[in-house]
């Protein structure tokens, strides 16, 4: 599972040319650790109210989770000049009410990390924080550092005190050193969740992609994978990236923070999209055998400085922490660029024609299994934190669908002459990182610069019901395609279960692409599978074993999981029983190149994969 994007904007300005005058002023000791937490300390901007309120966030651009980051914030005091402790509530588990205000001068408290979270919701490891004394540190802002109400815009100066042969990777630009304190400052706070921090024994590369630095820095507990590896690895995609966007990368800098697991983790794998740099958190492998799935997901992830950072609506730019109003357009911030990833590599040759096709065969079954077809898309993106959480996934699936049968449908339209690419390049001009545009009248947008028949898309396949037509589509670049053949088979719920290495036992890692029946049962992120129906899970050979369970079971009966479930410090055993009910099945479609394309169809064939 990969969660990611939709990443803030804000008001983004050079930190360099920050004037002097109010500002939060953050410490942060790293190498104070006192029981897996660290101390901040915050010196207020003056603050003219009599009462103020400070935040954490409870959700963050990217997550669709609500995680409360305050709930690792323990130990919080308000003091004035002279040290005096001023009244302090906490009407909520993210905000805490200040009074007597116009005296606040300092505010401390101490922060656990998500990595070791044993009660109430995990946090997925790209979206979360790590302490482990003398070994790594992962500076995810939001769960550090906080804001006061009315007090957004203020910039922000970060020092963090850190092991002295530690070093501090990021995207920021400029860092001023002194002994072992770095000094980071941004214009706001939605720069400081923006721009994510690794500590730990420096393992970095730097791939140098025109007037771009881009900065790689690993967390290998085992030396399994390193920098000098990944800077092979990327390089060539990069130069590529660059090349599928004119030819120069609208970032000066940009981060890959990679952290892998030596042992599994209730947090879960995945990345982490931000403007500028990405966070990475999955388990440590021999870095060969992990480098097409590196490549894949750091292509996805590198592709967002074109959306949201180029191109992004009121929602992300003016994104609310505690109760955010969600954009229409996911298929735009995760499809397309999903899309992009993998079209890249077929354009540029790092892939072949027929590999490209295997992906995009892939994505509809995988739409198509796990997924409700006529869902429209601008509704599972409004309601993708509640109603339609459990559709979020297809993002990643259909959402590229889309962008893929949209970009044949523009090169058709044009004669060969405009593609998607060319699309979002015109849309950019005409808004941008600080112009954001109208989530309700972005189509409208899209259908004066293209046409009617493009605006038909939209209608049937975007914000309409109707399921890709793929026949129609891969058949104008002369590609036959063959529907899926289906079943209905028996499933633990389409949970996703990793292998904990201590314990022996398969783990969730993930519960978001749960089917009926596995919402029904109530799996959580970390539990530890013990048995089914009563029968011990062993160590080993797990299918043959699941192929016995369901070859005993029947539509409807009553089926049980005995789960062990972290809670409160420790563990105890859940048992989870729902009726059992099967799930659609969707094969692979077969896609071929026909060998003799019509005129027109070789045509768009040649401008949609360039070969």
């Amino acid at each position: 599972m990969l969660q990611r994007i939709l990443f803030i904007i804000g008001v983004f300005i050079s930190p360099s040319l920050l004037l002097a005058g109010p500002e939060y002023v953050y410490v942060v000791d790293l190498n104070h650790v006192v029981n897996d937490r660290v101390k901040v300390t915050l010196t207020v901007p003056q603050v003219n109210k009599k009462t103020v309120h400070f935040h954490l966030p409870k959700i963050i651009p990217g997550t669709y989770a609500e995680y409360d980051f305050g709930r690792l914030v323990h130990d919080f005091q308000a003091m004035d000049e002279s040290g005096n402790k001023l009244p302090v509530s906490h009407p909520d588990v993210n905000s805490w009410t200040i009074k007597r205000a116009g005296k606040l001068k300092t505010i401390t408290y101490w922060v656990d990390d998500t990595y070791d979270l044993t009660e109430g919701k995990a946090v997925a490891g790209m979206s979360g924080t790590n302490i482990e004394e003398g070994k790594h540190f992962l500076l995810n802002g939001h769960g550090f550092f906080g804001y006061f109400d009315g007090y957004y815009h203020l910039p922000v100066q970060i020092d963090v005190i850190r092991p002295e042969s530690f070093y501090g990777s990021s995207a920021y630009t400029h860092v001023a050193i002194s002994g072992n304190r770095d000094r980071y400052r941004a214009p706001n706070y939605a720069y400081v969740v923006d721009m994510p921090i690794m500590y730990c024994q420096p393992d970095t590369a730097t791939v140098q992609i025109g007037q771009t630095d881009v900065l790689i820095s690993v967390y290998s507990p085992n030396g399994l994978v390193e920098a000098s590896f990944l800077k092979q690895a990327y390089g060539q995609l990069l130069e590529s990236q660059a090349a599928y966007l004119g030819g120069r990368l609208p970032v000066e800098r940009y981060a890959f923070l990679m952290y892998f697991m030596a042992e599994s983790l209730p947090i879960g794998p995945g990345a982490l999209e931000h403007n500028y740099s990405s966070v990475y958190c999955l388990p440590e492998m021999a870095q060969e055998m992990l480098a097409p799935f590196l490549v894949n997901i750091a292509a996805h992830e590198f592709f967002h400085i074109l959306t949201p950072l180029q191109l992004h609506s009121e929602e992300i730019h003016h994104f609310d922490f505690h109760d955010p109003d969600m954009s229409r357009h996911l298929w735009l911030y995760e499809g397309v660029t999903e899309y992009f990833a993998h079209h890249n590599q077929v354009c540029s040759g790092m892939i072949s024609a027929e590999e490209f096709l295997k992906r995009m065969g892939d994505k509809i079954q995988d739409s198509k299994t796990r997924y409700q077809d006529d869902l429209p898309f601008t509704e599972l993106s409004e309601g993708c934190l509640g109603k339609y959480a459990h559709e979020y996934g297809n993002v990643y699936q259909k959402g590229a669908l889309i962008a893929m049968c949209l970009d044949l449908e523009l090169i058709n339209w044009s004669g060969g002459t405009y593609r998607l690419i060319d699309l979002l390049s015109d849309l950019t001009k005409r808004f941008g990182p600080q112009k954001p545009f109208r989530d309700s009248k972005l189509i409208q947008e899209i259908v004066a610069l293209t046409g009617p028949k493009i605006g038909n898309f939209f209608t049937w396949y975007v914000t309409g019901d109707r399921p890709l037509d793929y026949a129609y589509f891969l058949n104008l670049a002369g590609v036959a395609y063959q529907s899926p053949a289906d079943t209905f088979v028996y499933s633990l719920g389409d949970v996703q279960l990793g292998l904990n290495q201590e314990t022996g036992r398969l783990v969730v890692n993930g519960v978001y692409q749960l089917n009926e029946f596995g919402r029904a049962l109530g799996y959580k992120e970390g539990d530890e599978l013990v048995s089914i129906q009563g029968q011990p899970i062993p160590s080993s050979a797990f299918g043959p074993f699941f192929k016995g369970i369901f070859a005993q079971v029947n539509e409807g009966d009553r089926f049980e999981v005995i789960v062990l479930r972290k809670e409160g410090g420790g563990a105890r055993e859940v048992q989870l029983v729902a009726p059992i009910k099967r799930s659609r099945m969707v094969f692979s479609p077969e896609l071929v190149y026909r060998e003799s394309p019509a005129e027109r169809q070789a045509m768009i064939r040649k401008v949609w994969l360039n070969q």
